[in-house]
């Protein structure tokens, strides 16, 4: 299979699938609902992922999708396609214009992501990871940030939506990491925030709590860009795993030790 060719695909349906979320941001057809008191759907989501995932399975037949908000198709073949219809759907919901398409495309026999699209259609910026070929913005080469000092480094985070158990909110976290960096951010799209890693503008990311279809698009796309990315132990990354820790691999021991106090 054709790895040029199905990123290729991925990024058109990224794109009519920005046409979707765009018409429905700031506008009053939006509907919401409540998965629970932090995390919401909207009406744009669904009609997001609809589209993706018709778009998917004809496209590819063999392929499995997995899709955040429930859809999915399980096939005996090598793709599992992760996909989120509307990355950080609560600064959607609020008219923040800070949210995304994630596309993920995992490969079993390499057992690693092997190509990430990541839209976002407010501000027109289209990232682009393949395996072994380098990481795009846009059609442009992109690169991490080369700081080597955690203590003049800009890094971002998030929280789960249950952040009610000390233990797993990331507080602990924040508060090893904050006394140690330049700055913290917490913008609300797992995939943008590991996207601008890969194109310098933030130089690390940790967050607990995720799921494939937030991490698989955007992990390959900070590798492919010089990047590293991890478990917080150092252990290989696995979008199965609800955890995160990426750099431009000059801070990534720093991070982890950080992440270790916490």
């Amino acid at each position: 299979m054709n790895k040029n060719e199905i990123a290729s695909f991925a990024e058109t349906i990224a794109l009519n699938a920005g046409k979707i979320i765009s018409k429905g941001f700031r506008s009053k057809s939006i509907s919401i609902s409540y998965k629970s008191r932090t995390n919401i759907v909207t009406n744009i989501d669904k009609e997001s992922e609809k589209y993706l995932f018709n778009s998917i399975k004809d496209q590819y037949p063999d392929h499995t999708v997995i899709a955040e908000e429930g859809s999915r198709r399980e096939r005996e073949g090598e793709f599992i396609w992760y996909v989120d219809p509307l990355d950080a759907t609560n600064n959607y919901a609020h008219g923040i214009p800070y949210f995304c398409i994630s596309i993920g495309i995992y490969s079993i026999v390499e057992q690693r992501s092997i190509i990430g699209i990541v839209y976002d259609p407010f501000h027109k910026e289209m990232f682009k990871g393949i395996y072994g070929q380098g990481a795009f913005l846009n059609g442009d080469i992109i690169e991490v940030s080369r700081i080597d000092d955690i203590g003049i480094s800009i890094l971002a985070t998030g929280f789960p939506y249950d952040k009610t158990d000390p233990k797993s909110n990331n507080l602990d976290e924040f508060n090893a990491i904050l006394p140690c960096v330049q700055g913290a951010r917490r913008m609300g799209s797992a995939a943008l925030d590991l996207s601008y890693v890969a194109c310098g503008r933030f130089d690390g990311y940790w967050e607990p709590g995720l799921f494939p279809w937030d991490m698989a698009a955007g992990s390959i796309i900070v590798e492919e860009a010089g990047g590293k990315v991890t478990k917080y132990n150092g252990d290989p990354f696995d979008p199965e795993c609800p955890e995160i820790a990426a750099s431009n691999s000059r801070i990534h021991k720093e991070l982890l030790t950080c992440l270790c106090r916490s």
